[in-house]
């Protein structure tokens, strides 16, 4: 499964991806990948941003798919609330 969150316009942030355990290494996450990218791509414009946070096990996938890390100059963030 995947998911995007975006704002309608400039900016979209892919928020889950996960296969189970038992389908993984299938090209199931490429799929997902592959088709978040293209329902972002018919709906943005050009120039638009699209950001995630990567996990060890998916740099490679995301990778491949052009994103590249962005740090130092802006880095991840989290925090639990009380």
């Amino acid at each position: 499964m995947g998911r995007v969150l975006g704002d309608g316009g400039w900016y979209f942030h892919v928020v889950d991806m996960a296969v189970l355990p038992e389908h993984q290494r299938r090209g199931i996450g490429e799929a997902i990948l592959t088709a978040l990218l293209e329902t972002i791509r018919r709906e943005a414009p050009p120039g638009a941003f699209v950001n995630l946070l990567a996990d060890p096990p998916g740099r490679r996938l995301y990778e491949r798919h052009g994103f590249h890390q962005t740090g130092p100059n802006s880095v991840g963030m989290a925090r639990t609330l009380d």
